[in-house]
Formats: structure tokens, C-alpha cells, sequence
């Protein structure tokens, strides 16, 4: 029924447009809605009764003041100048006058008898629009409703249930039947990619409409009220109190947890804040500060801190610099290790001229050298084309000042090459216990210049050589001293005393004294009884090495190793 009312309205208005005049007059009150009768009209009188009988259904006309005439110029004059002279239409028989004229009309008019409609286009002739809010809604029991395309559905704020009490109540329900989906507004639409901060049921937001259409409404916005307070970074705080941060806020879906990206402006305490609540995870940067309740907090530091409750990864697969030297604004590239890497050179050298000394000295040399210039190698890639980057994936630690690692339980080290340990002065090492080192081949201590010590505060010092002999050599005296007990000299065998050409043998054939010169014996008493063999306990070593288990640990790289005999 409206569809065809529509129609027999557009056909009105169009037959009326169609057969309408255009009469000039200067009946000054002549007005929109009146009619009256054509009389003396050659055409018209041909007609009769209604066919005379004309509506004015509109007015054109003109207007001029009764000025003087030498100010009339003037104002005629500025008038076009300024491009803002109308055009006084008459015809060709008014011409000649026309300047007399100062005032005319131009009717459009319409037999009376012809049915009169107004304009109407449903296309052009809209109720006029304007923003409107309304409150997002979706089912029960949901706090976000979008379709694929991250559309909404509302009811506005203008309706009320007693007007909507049929199709189900549909636009005053608070449901997701009040609406069509709706677009929603964002700053970054690209396929598959942009912003995307979906509105969620019952909050309040901003509808506008394309063209001006009703039929077409969007989302351009969202609005705190009442019962929706501006946001509240870290949950507390408000405004005009907090008006110095900025940044988004999150909320948990049914949950009260958050993330945040906050911005603190406030002067002297400039920060940013990436925080998620679920194990206080924060990457905070700049002047950092407590959470603010009101315009200022305390401060917590300078710089950045990376933390959390829970657990936390650091991975680079091309590698990694963890560095304290500084870089002022950020002015080299960001894998610069150029500081580090003369304090690698340095020590090198330094590695290098002690290992030569070692060398002369006829004890071994230093077997790290090769893999830390390897180590320094890979610290710049080949490619110059590009900013600095290391060539292999290595872990890089520098400092200009102390390195300090600390644990309450155990540190470990493992490396499957070497471990190297490089210092320009000494290496200091102190335990409340034990130092036990292991070495599957051999340990070679070397000291070039001062010579080396060992201890024991308590207990004995045990030197053994399980495999083979041992050679204790010095340049110049041996001592061997015992300040309160004796002295042992054990073998097996024998043992042969030599000194200045002269000779002491001890064995089971007995004790065989051999010199060039005199052999001299005092004693206050000496006595010559029969032999007596002397009972000797010696050490006992293990057979052999079980060098299947160490190669067997190697493979596994384990601590421990299984021989295969239960033990």
C-alpha cells in the first residue's frame, strides 16, 4: 500500500509539472497559494470556466530601493563591481522601460482544477539527521557481539518499550533484535590488517549516517558517562586529577585482569608503560613512577625495566648483546660491540705473549687462542651493506665496570669447546667447601714470575701420579720439612740417593753406599746386629682409567654415565 501511494504520488506531481505556466505581472500582492482568473489572455479565453482559473504554486521576484538618483548610480555601480547584480528579466516589449521598473514578479503557475502535490523523492527529500547515541547490545550472557565483518548491533537512546510493542518489542529490547548490524568506525582498514577496538555491550557510542541517511548508520565513536567512567590507568586515579596520561586500556572478557599501553606526560616523570595485569608483566621506559592516583607518584628509576611474576624469555636466533658500555642517543648501530671487542683484542695479545713464555719455558701453551680469535671473527658480518651484525649466533655480555653473577643455589657453566677465563689482573677463587677439578687428559698449572704455592690449613697434601712416575725439578735447593712429625721415603723397589758423584741405593739386597771420596759415619753409640726385613704399606691405585666411560659421557653429554655393570 505505501509502495503504490508513493507512485500515485510521484505521477501527481509530474502531470503537474507538466502543465504549468510561467506569467510575468507587477502585482505587488500576489502571493504563493492564491488563485485568480485570467481575463484578456488571446489563448486563454478560449477556454472557459476552471480552464481560466490559475494557482500560484511559486514566485520569483524583484525588488528595488526608491533611492536618489545620484546615489542609485553609486549603488548600481558597487553592485557590479562586486558581481552581485541581479538580472531584471522582461520581455521585449518591457524593455524600453525597464529601468523605470523597480519591481517585478515572476509567477509559476497551475490550473486550479489540476490536483496539486508537493515535491517528493524518497531518494533526495530525507528527515534531516544528525548524530545520534545509542548502547551497544547483544545476547545474554555475551560482552561482545560482532558479525564477520566486526559490526555492531545497538538501540538507540531515543526509544522507548511503549512504542515498540510490536515485532517482539524489536528496537527497545536491549537485545541483539533492536538493530541490523551496524559498521563501526576505525582509523585502519586494510585487507586482513589495520585497528581494531571492537565496542562491547552496553557501552555508550556516537551513530552518524552516510549521506544522511537514516537507512545507513555507522559508528563514528564512543562516549564515557555516568555509569561508564573515563579511563583509569592501573585501575586507579581519575580524572581532572590524572589528565597528564594517555594510552589505551583493555578489559578481560567477564574478568576484572587488563593491558595497557599508557603514556605518563607529566613533567619531570615522562614514561611509557606496556603492562599486562596476569603476572604483572611491564615493559616500562623513561622516568618510571609508581601508578598515579593523583597528579604525581613517586619515582621506582631511570631507563627501562623489563619484569614480570611469571616466567620470562629473552631469544635472538642471529644473537644477542647485553651490553652496559653507553651509546648517547642512540647513535651507532644497535649491535655496536666495538668497546668490547678491543677488550677481547687486548686481553688476547696479553693471552698470547704469556703462552709464548710458557712455550720457552717448556710447559704448554695456551690452547685458547685460536678459538678466541675465532670468537672475535665472528663479532662483524661480512656484509657492509648492512648494519653490524655478529656472523654466528653468539651471546656478547660487556661491561665497562664489574660483571657480578649470584645465586642462592648452584651456578652452572657447560660448553661443548672451551671455557677460557682471560684477566689483566688476577683470578681469585674462594668456596666454603671443596675445589674439585677433573680433567680426562692433563692439568698444567704455569706461574711465569713468581712462582707457585699450594696449602692445606689442615689435613695432608696429596700428590699422586696413578699411571706413571713423578719429577719434582728445580733450579736450585729442594727442601722437604717436617716441623713436628718425620719424614717417609717409600718404593717399591728401590731408592737411589745421589749427590756430588756419591750414591745411597736402598732395596731388598740392602744398603749399598757408593762414593770417589771418604765415607764418614758418626754416632755417639754404633751398633751391628742381624738383618730384619721392614714391613711397608704402599697406596693403592685403580687398575686403569675406564676410558669407554668417559667416551660413553662425551656422546650423551652427561654428568653421569652408566657402565653397563649396574654400578
Amino acid at each position: 500500500g505505501q509502495v503504490e501511494k508513493l507512485n500515485q504520488h510521484l505521477s501527481d506531481y509530474y502531470a503537474g509539472q507538466s502543465k504549468q505556466f510561467i506569467a510575468k505581472a507587477s502585482v505587488r500582492d500576489s502571493q504563493v497559494g492564491y488563485w485568480f482568473k485570467l481575463d484578456g489572455h488571446p489563448e486563454i479565453e478560449q477556454h472557459s470556466g476552471a480552464d481560466q482559473e490559475f494557482l500560484i504554486v511559486g514566485k520569483r521576484y524583484y525588488n528595488q530601493n526608491n533611492l536618489p538618483k545620484d546615489l542609485d548610480q553609486q549603488v548600481q555601480q558597487l553592485l557590479q563591481r562586486s558581481q552581485w547584480t541581479p538580472k531584471h528579466k522582461t520581455d521585449t516589449n518591457q524593455a524600453t522601460h525597464k529601468d523605470q521598473e523597480r519591481q517585478a514578479s515572476e509567477l509559476i503557475l497551475q490550473r486550479r482544477n489540476i490536483k496539486t502535490v508537493p515535491e517528493y523523492n524518497p531518494l533526495q527529500h530525507r528527515p534531516s539527521t544528525h548524530p545520534q547515541r545509542a548502547k551497544v547490545v547483544g545476547p545474554a550472557g555475551e560482552e561482545i557481539h560482532v558479525d564477520e565483518w566486526g559490526r555492531i548491533k545497538v538501540r538507540f537512546l531515543f526509544t522507548r518499550a511503549e512504542d515498540h510493542q510490536f515485532d517482539g518489542g524489536a528496537g527497545s529490547n536491549n537485545n541483539d533484535t533492536d538493530s541490523a548490524w551496524v559498521d563501526v568506525l576505525t582509523p585502519w582498514a586494510g585487507e586482513g590488517y589495520g585497528a581494531r577496538f571492537l565496542p562491547r555491550i552496553n557501552e555508550i557510542v556516537v551513530i552518524d549516517f552516510f549521506d544522511g541517511n537514516i537507512d545507513r548508520p555507522f559508528v563514528v565513536g564512543r562516549l564515557h558517562e555516568a555509569q561508564r567512567s573515563p579511563t583509569r590507568f592501573d585501575s586507579q586515579g581519575q580524572l581532572p586529577d590524572t589528565k597528564k596520561l594517555a594510552g589505551i586500556k583493555s578489559k578481560e572478557v567477564q574478568g576484572e585482569g587488563y593491558g595497557q599501553l599508557r603514556f605518563d606526560d607529566t613533567t619531570g616523570q615522562i614514561s611509557t608503560q606496556l603492562q599486562n595485569t596476569h603476572g604483572a608483566s611491564q615493559l616500562n621506559l623513561g622516568n618510571l613512577s609508581h601508578p598515579k592516583a593523583t597528579a604525581e607518584s613517586e619515582g621506582r628509576g631511570e631507563g627501562f625495566e623489563l619484569r614480570t611474576d611469571q616466567w620470562g624469555a629473552v631469544r635472538a636466533g642471529e644473537g644477542i648483546l647485553i651490553s652496559t658500555y653507553k651509546q648517547e642517543q642512540a647513535k651507532a648501530n644497535h649491535l655496536d660491540a666495538s668497546e668490547a671487542k678491543q677488550q677481547l683484542e687486548s686481553s688476547l695479545n696479553n693471552a698470547k705473549a704469556l703462552s709464548e713464555v710458557a712455550k720457552n719455558q717448556q710447559t704448554d701453551p695456551l690452547s685458547l687462542l685460536e678459538n678466541l680469535q675465532g670468537y672475535l671473527k665472528n663479532l662483524e658480518s661480512e656484509d657492509q651493506s648492512k648494519a653490524a651484525a655478529f656472523k654466528q649466533a653468539i651471546m656478547l655480555l660487556a661491561s665497562p665496570s664489574s660483571i657480578a653473577i649470584e645465586s642462592n643455589e648452584d651456578i652452572h657453566l657447560s660448553a661443548d669447546g672451551q671455557i677460557n677465563q682471560i684477566a689483566q689482573g688476577s683470578i681469585n677463587t674462594s668456596t666454603q667447601e671443596s675445589i674439585v677439578s677433573h680433567a680426562s687428559k692433563k692439568i698444567s698449572l704455569f706461574a711465569a714470575q713468581e712462582g707457585a704455592r699450594l696449602y692445606a690449613g689442615k689435613g695432608k697434601i696429596e700428590i699422586q701420579a696413578q699411571g706413571d712416575g713423578a719429577d719434582l725439578i728445580a733450579r736450585k735447593g729442594v727442601q722437604i720439612i717436617s716441623t713436628e712429625d718425620r719424614i717417609e721415603i717409600k718404593a717399591a723397589k728401590k731408592i737411589v740417593l745421589i749427590g756430588g758423584g756419591s750414591q745411597i741405593e736402598i732395596s731388598s739386597s740392602g744398603v749399598l753406599p757408593t762414593t770417589a771420596g771418604k765415607f764418614e759415619v758418626k754416632a755417639g753409640q754404633h751398633l751391628f746386629i742381624p738383618g730384619a726385613k721392614t714391613p711397608m704399606n704402599l697406596p693403592f691405585f685403580p687398575q686403569s682409567v675406564c676410558w669407554e666411560c668417559l667416551a660413553r659421557r662425551a656422546s650423551q653429554r652427561g654428568a653421569f654415565v652408566n657402565k653397563g655393570d649396574g654400578s
